[in-house]
């Protein structure tokens, strides 16, 4: 007995990857970025997760997934994931399971973007408006974020030190790539589309707090807007939003009737289906060139669960099998 509870436990280890091992990428894909430290076993295939040591912010864990097979003659498609933690496992999944030559989608690079510890996502997803406007909630108080405003620090982090890095390491399509954020991550993604349009060729914003400071996001569809953008390259937004995020579920109903009051009070005012719904408007009314703007409302999700059905449709996106399109 004693022998198989060692042996458990030593495979638990082993599958967690403890004790600091370390990981060598391809050789072909040797490059190390001078930034990057403490490269750790991941627990799947073709992994590793890491230290990245940003000038702009700080430290940043970053798990990245890398194709067994030799990359296509026009390189890789790859997605960034915010809040990588959440997602990481279940790209890895979707590939690892829904790849073939007669398939959908096509395998990629993925690059998970998290945080050793104290999370900072709040500061870095959220942008910076002239000035705050706090969220009051149906109880009285006031939601104040923890941190905010430093948007423009993570597009830099991530377009000039994480994107660059990934490029040297692996051989990318850099005419293919997506970026996924859920809720205060969204907000990042649609600031990125709005401010930076060029950063990524595929954007996927899966429930955006366009709530945030009384809905600023709507003043930089307005800017953006009012610059006639136009794009040479096609460019994708894939927006969403759970349909039952306005609205209570079955179990909610069950809730006492001053719990269900609250609850529902806080989902009307944010108005997450609706600004949504308003935010597609008038970006599709736009008709900006070469902007493919998609709309999904997504019967019954709320926003616990919403972001892995937009992930789905967002890789079959982003990681679409041309050579079976064709």
């Amino acid at each position: 007995m004693r022998y198989l509870i060692c042996f458990t436990i030593l495979s638990l280890f082993t599958l967690i990857g403890v004790g600091g091992c370390q990981t060598e990428l391809p050789k072909s894909k040797a490059q190390h970025h001078d930034v990057v430290k403490n490269i750790t076993k991941a627990t799947i295939e073709n992994s590793n997760v890491e230290r990245f040591h940003s000038k702009y912010i700080g430290d940043y864990k970053i798990t990245t997934y890398w194709p067994s097979e030799p990359a296509p003659k026009e390189g890789w498609p790859v997605i960034y994931l915010l809040d990588g933690d959440s997602y990481f496992f279940t790209v890895n999944n979707i590939l690892t399971t829904q790849v073939c030559n007669r398939c959908v989608i096509q395998d990629g690079i993925v690059v998970a973007i998290d945080y050793f510890g104290h999370s900072r996502r709040s500061l870095d997803y959220l942008p910076k408006p002239k000035e705050l406007k706090l969220e009051i909630l149906p109880n009285g108080k006031i939601n104040i974020p923890e941190a905010y405003g430093g948007a423009d620090n993570f597009w830099q982090f991530l377009e000039h030190e994480l994107k660059p890095a990934m490029e040297k390491r692996f051989t990318i399509n850099t005419a293919r790539q997506t970026v996924f954020g859920h809720s205060y991550g969204a907000l990042w993604v649609l600031h990125a589309l709005l401010t930076k349009p060029t950063t990524f060729n595929t954007y996927i914003a899966s429930s955006p707090s366009m709530w945030f400071s009384d809905g600023y996001m709507f003043t930089e569809v307005a800017t953006f807007l009012a610059n006639k953008p136009k794009f040479s390259s096609p460019i994708n937004l894939l927006l969403s939003v759970g349909g039952a995020e306005q609205s209570l579920t079955a179990f909610e109903k069950t809730l006492p009737l001053e719990k269900q009051k609250l609850l529902l009070q806080h989902r009307l005012n944010r108005k997450m289906v609706g600004s949504a719904t308003d935010l597609f408007k008038e970006l599709a009314s736009a008709k900006v060139a070469n902007l493919n703007v998609n709309f999904e409302v997504y019967p019954n999700q709320t926003h616990k669960t919403v972001q892995f059905v937009a992930l789905q449709d967002g890789i079959q996106v982003g990681f679409a099998n041309l050579a079976q399109v064709k």
